[in-house]
């Protein structure tokens, strides 16, 4: 869906391909990084794929990303609808008045 759109999708995968026990809250289980399946979602959506070992890449790579990332402003002219909200209003309060009074006041 988000390459359908255009959304570029910046995946970062995190930890080791063999897996690792992690443990957190007094839970364990046990992770395995799946790079492809994440460099897949990034090629599909033109996005690029990171691979951060420990902590100070992770950073790095959010901070290089920071970079890349940029906001479009579009503006919408909508008064329009605002028109056409008036004319609905309109009309309903003749018809209104019409059922109501029997004339249009």
């Amino acid at each position: 869906m988000a390459a359908d759109r255009g959304v570029r999708v910046y995946t970062v995968g995190v930890g080791t391909q063999g897996g690792e026990l992690i443990g957190a809250e007094g839970w364990s289980m046990r992770v395995r990084l799946d790079e492809q399946s994440l460099k897949g979602i990034a090629n599909l959506t033109l996005g690029e794929y990171f691979h951060a070992g420990d902590a100070p890449e992770l950073r790095k790579i959010y901070q290089n990303l920071n970079t890349r990332l940029s906001f479009e402003q579009k503006q919408t002219e909508i008064t329009a609808l605002f028109a056409a909200a008036a004319a609905i209003v309109a009309l309903c309060s003749a018809l209104l008045s019409l059922l109501w009074f029997n004339r249009i006041v």
